[in-house]
């Protein structure tokens, strides 16, 4: 057990790759919808689409993980603080430069660039008109901007603190969106992005949080002492699907994050290679930022000509994948070092 526990009490670069792949996959289907083409699978009267979708939590889990990688080398020292944020909007900002031209001919030519004021905000992202889905770089930066300083100021207090503090401020900003009907299109982007950071804080501290206790070593031991623990921790899973399938709410939503992770690593235990599905992660931020364009607002005519539902995912994940290469490609020809 003892040397069960060295190999596996945290999660491997692989496992998180990987996790990443799942949340990206996650997010093309929420996106995309069954409404956009012809459902082949029903169970009950409902497209086997919408009830995978009802469980997808992408955000959820690109948070936490952002803050479980961050806390790792907040521990090592962190040599590449400023330049991780700076490759990130350099890799944003090539995409929307390609695809912004790409609109100013084929799309809407006033949209695309529009005014001094709209190329400003989209390109800061603090309000991404061109791409409404990009909404989540800021708040993000910002927590990758400040996580130094949370993270000194978290390891003062217990790991339980932190959780109940941040779900607090987590509540409080989810009950104000709610009220308010704050919502990204309409709504002031001061207020957006404030109340957005409140309510991702939650989930980048449980994933730091995840990483400080070295939960992973903790449960590790559970597991290898019975013989059913895979079996237990698989069943945690499915009934923590279930709830969240019949309780559709966003609070639930990180905690039913952090049990999808934790189940993931808990029963690969290091051992899981999916070549394809680490693939896709590699490249999750870049598809992120491209699969928009080709679904909503430039070529929506050519996913939909696949007509079902999972050829048009396919197609939408295949095309931005391409790209990706493509946006990969010119990143690393600038004459840049990170």
């Amino acid at each position: 057990i003892k040397h069960r526990i060295k190999l596996f009490n945290a999660m491997t670069k692989e496992e998180t790759v990987m996790l990443k792949g799942v949340a990206l996959l996650m997010m093309l289907g929420c996106h995309l919808g069954s409404g956009f083409g012809i459902n082949l699978i029903h169970i009950g009267g409902v497209p086997l689409y919408d009830i995978i979708n009802k469980i997808d939590v992408p955000v959820q889990i690109f948070t936490i993980l952002g803050g479980y990688g961050l806390f790792y080398v907040f521990q090592k020292g962190d040599k590449h603080h400023l330049s991780r944020i700076f490759k990130l909007y350099l890799h944003y900002w090539v995409i929307i430069s390609i695809f912004v031209t790409i609109g100013h001919f084929v799309g809407d030519s006033s949209k695309y660039p529009g005014s001094i004021k709209d190329i400003i905000l989209n390109y800061s992202s603090f309000y991404s008109s061109w791409n409404y889905e990009c909404w989540f770089l800021f708040p993000y930066s910002l927590l990758s901007l400040s996580y130094p300083f949370l993270f000194k100021q978290m390891s003062r207090i217990k790991a339980r603190y932190v959780c109940l503090i941040t779900f607090v401020i987590f509540l409080i900003s989810g009950l104000l969106i709610s009220k308010l009907g704050i919502q990204y299109k309409t709504s002031s982007p001061i207020l957006y992005n404030l109340l957005y950071l409140g309510f991702l804080l939650f989930p980048f501290s449980l994933g730091a949080m995840l990483k400080r206790t070295e939960l992973f070593s903790k449960l590790n031991v559970l597991v290898a002492k019975k013989s059913y623990g895979k079996f237990l921790v698989f069943a945690i899973l499915v009934i923590a699907s279930i709830i969240k399938y019949y309780i559709p709410t966003a609070l639930f939503s990180p905690f039913y994050a952090i049990t999808f992770i934790v189940s993931f690593v808990l029963l690969s235990q290091g051992k899981a290679n999916i070549p394809i599905l680490s693939a896709i992660g590699r490249h999750s931020m870049n598809i992120w930022m491209i699969h928009t364009w080709f679904l909503y607002y430039l070529f929506p005519s050519f996913i939909a000509g696949f007509k079902y539902v999972f050829l048009e995912y396919i197609a939408l994940l295949f095309v931005s994948f391409i790209i990706s290469f493509v946006i990969n490609r010119i990143v690393n020809l600038m004459p840049l070092k990170f």
